[in-house]
């Protein structure tokens, strides 16, 4: 994938939020993509019309008299047929839905076969599922947990639990007395307020969520560069339906 792909690919996701939801502490230590989609899915993003118009007008589509909910949608549309461009699909005639549906099945086969898994014979969401199990796997065993008889729910909230501990730990943060979800959003906190020192983001009155919401849309690309959160890539690329994956530990 070249890297202006990844660019187009990585703006829409930061803007648009076209990952999975649900409860963001409870989802990933770092919160991060996420809570954009949170932020989308129940508009509150768009009621920044300046930096929406700030969007537009750099991917050349006219403002005025448009309001937040307009521009949104717009701009929706612009970063899917820039995606879709980037893929190499062809856009012509093509609506919204189906061009998305054709971004997943191309990065479904990209990130399968990252993974060494056979997509013959199986649809996207099969292949899907046998990545996340793989993904688990790892995961796992990479913080020494068991995965034997246990179902993939409680395999990823012991996951989510390690990775808590574990930033929290890297960040001095105190454990005690606090609960898994209590200290991971402490932690999530902690790394927007960190980030955005680095990246000379001021933070006097804004709540975390709105230092991280400037984060990803004013500096998103230098903050994956930098690390600043654990980002990982196939779940900031790729499409996935909303109704997925609401329990706790995803």
């Amino acid at each position: 994938m070249n890297k202006k792909a990844l660019a187009y690919i990585f703006m829409l996701v930061l803007f648009f939020g076209m990952v999975g939801t649900g409860t963001v502490y409870a989802q990933d230590v770092s919160g991060a993509h996420q809570k954009i989609g949170n932020y989308h899915h129940k508009g509150e993003f768009t009621q920044d019309l300046e930096l929406l118009k700030q969007k537009a007008k750099e991917m050349g589509i006219e403002t005025e008299g448009k309001d937040a909910q307009t521009l949104h949608k717009e701009l929706k549309e612009a970063y899917i047929k820039k995606h879709a461009e980037a893929l190499g699909i062809k856009t012509e005639g093509k609506d919204m839905e189906t061009l998305k549906k054709e971004i997943r099945h191309v990065w479904t086969l990209q990130i399968a076969k990252e993974w060494g898994i056979s997509t013959k014979g199986k649809d996207d969401k099969t292949i899907m599922k046998e990545v996340k199990e793989a993904k688990l796997k790892k995961e796992a065993n990479e913080f020494g947990i068991s995965t034997k008889g246990k179902d993939f729910k409680q395999i990823k909230r012991e996951i989510y639990a390690a990775k808590v501990l574990k930033y929290a730990k890297e960040m001095g943060i105190s454990t005690e007395g606090k609960d898994i979800y209590e200290l991971g959003k402490e932690v999530h906190d902690k790394m927007i307020y960190n980030a955005a020192e680095k990246l000379g983001v001021e933070t006097e009155g804004k709540t975390p969520k709105e230092i991280f919401h400037e984060i990803m849309i004013n500096h998103g690309e230098k903050a994956r560069e930098m690390k600043l959160f654990p980002f990982r890539e196939e779940k900031i690329y790729f499409f996935r339906d909303e109704q997925e994956d609401q329990d706790h530990g995803e």
